[in-house]
């Protein structure tokens, strides 16, 4: 790697995804993201199907394993831990991303223009609830949207997508803010931390294949919820 090319770090928690974290390592390891050196974390947290044996058998990847299972945060602030590189972006392992969308993600951060490149699933894309051309779920998408419209009424903002997995940043700027929320909550209070201090966030449309809870999605109603007090508790008293 040239010593003035840029690195991007890739952090992937994982948790009892045994069916599928071989083939989202092994793809996000091939895509083409430009003239960017790379790094890929695999936080492995506290998985009990497997999952952890898989990606010691993987190369070519920083493999870090937490001993319990302690939430999606967790894994996500042990992988800044390790992060080594000049931008840092997330990435699921359960295959509903497509890690070569940060190949267009990362020349905006390169623009000096914006701070945190947010890769939205809802900008340019229609929505379909129902039927043979359904891609998003019923419930999850009203929660996102509950979400979403509070989130534009506190911060003025016009933000399409809250709970997005892809978030591209500096890796210095992240690790100017500290961060509490162990499970999935983090994304919330990294964003308003973040936003508090006065980082421009761009959104770009990106590729999404949405999968259903039989094929292991974690995140319902409930969830949507606990999110519209934390956005509240972190807005205003933290």
């Amino acid at each position: 790697m040239a010593e003035s090319q840029k690195k991007l770090s890739i952090v992937i928690p994982a948790y009892n995804e045994r069916n599928t974290i071989v083939e989202a390592v092994e793809h996000t390891k091939g895509v083409d993201i430009g003239d960017y050196g790379r790094e890929i974390i695999v936080v492995d947290d506290g998985s009990s199907d497997g999952t952890s044996d898989l990606i010691r058998k993987i190369h070519g990847v920083k493999a870090v394993f937490l001993q319990r299972n302690t939430g999606k945060g967790a894994a996500l602030k042990e992988g800044i831990k390790h992060a080594t590189g000049d931008y840092i972006v997330f990435h699921d392992a359960d295959l509903e991303y497509e890690p070569a969308d940060f190949r267009y993600m990362l020349p905006l951060m390169e623009s000096g223009l914006a701070d945190v490149v947010i890769g939205s699933r809802f900008l340019g894309r229609k929505q379909h609830l129902f039927g043979k051309r359904k891609n998003v779920l019923f419930m999850n998408y009203v929660g996102n949207m509950a979400i979403k419209w509070l989130w534009n009424f506190l911060f003025s903002h016009n933000l399409t997508d809250i709970y997005p997995c892809y978030k591209l940043m500096r890796l210095s700027d992240l690790k100017e803010v500290s961060m509490k929320a162990n499970r999935f909550v983090f994304d919330l209070e990294m964003m308003i931390k973040l936003k508090k201090k006065g980082k421009v966030f761009v959104e770009v449309p990106i590729h999404f294949r949405h999968r259903g809870y039989g094929a292991g999605k974690k995140i319902g109603m409930k969830d949507g919820l606990i999110s519209i007090w934390y956005l509240l508790k972190y807005r205003f008293f933290d």
